[in-house]
């Protein structure tokens, strides 16, 4: 049978490495929810550019940057 003492190392072991676990869920949760945020933020910047946009068709636009002319 083991010591009280390499019991109680085993726990603390078993205790950091469930902290460690739970800062890596977290961190995903966070960064999903940054994610999220992200997206959210440039769906609203692309309608307002689109609200603006007055020129060409963007297709036609970048059809035009991508011909050589030179």
């Amino acid at each position: 049978m083991e010591s009280i003492g390499a019991i109680k190392k085993h726990l603390d072991y078993m205790s950091h490495e469930i902290v460690e676990i739970k800062k890596l869920i977290v961190g995903l949760e966070s960064d999903k929810h940054k994610s999220n945020m992200a997206w959210d933020d440039l769906m609203s910047a692309s309608d307002q550019i689109s609200e603006k946009w007055t020129e060409v068709s963007a297709a036609d636009e970048i059809t035009s940057q991508r011909e050589k002319t030179w």
